[in-house]
């Protein structure tokens, strides 16, 4: 989902009770003073939600896989391996787990240490690999990024950043009503929550078809 949608939507929000229609409108061409006001701070709001996200567990689990290969290009003995999941993963925030493949067998978790962003793990055989399991950090956007930027989170969740924008921006003119966003925001979060036993996320409520509100 670009900038474009998700600003258009924030203001369609923030404005509810007016009649114009944003449907074809590219928000780095608005001139509107009353929305350009709010435009201007969206970038580093869509960046603070974006933290937000990252620290609610709500994004898909990512995959990596180590082969023996890899070892070669890690700090490697006869007794155990250290590779940096930082380096193979830049989008790489935290573990969920590590499972074992070696022929038709899989081990869906196995054991390791970690050393900060270093996971020191028994070494491989040909044949085998590691699937290391681990949760992402979403890129953040430039300050200048222009509307047709995507946003690097699933649609389902960029969907709820309206509301968080919302309630960003409009804290000091709007208290009540950006309360009103905050509470819809979290709550469609929580929906959103992975299980981490399958990775896979929760519904949301869709706010982009029956009107904004």
């Amino acid at each position: 989902m670009t900038l474009n949608d998700i600003k258009k939507a924030a203001l369609q929000l923030m404005f509810a009770n007016y009649s114009d229609d944003l449907t074809d409108e590219n928000v780095d061409e608005i001139s509107n003073e009353e929305y350009t006001q709010y435009l201007v701070n969206m970038n580093a709001s869509i960046n603070r939600c974006l933290g937000r996200i990252e620290s609610a567990n709500v994004l898909p689990l990512k995959t990596i896989s180590i082969t023996p290969a890899t070892a070669k290009e890690s700090t490697s003995s006869d007794t155990f391996s250290r590779y940096d999941l930082k380096t193979l993963a830049i989008d790489f925030l935290s573990l969920s787990r590590i499972a074992k493949e070696c022929g038709c067998e899989y081990k869906s978790s196995v054991k390791y240490n970690v050393e900060g962003t270093v996971v020191v793990l028994e070494p491989l055989k040909e044949g085998e690999q590691y699937i290391v399991v681990y949760r992402r950090r979403p890129a953040r956007i430039s300050i200048g990024a222009v509307s047709s930027t995507t946003v690097d989170v699933p649609d389902n969740i960029a969907e709820i950043i309206p509301y968080y924008i919302k309630a960003d921006l409009f804290e000091e003119d709007e208290p009540n009503l950006a309360l009103q966003a905050r509470n819809i925001f979290e709550s469609l979060l929580t929906q959103l929550v992975v299980d981490e036993s399958d990775g896979i996320p929760g519904g949301v409520v869709n706010v982009w078809g029956g009107g904004l509100q």
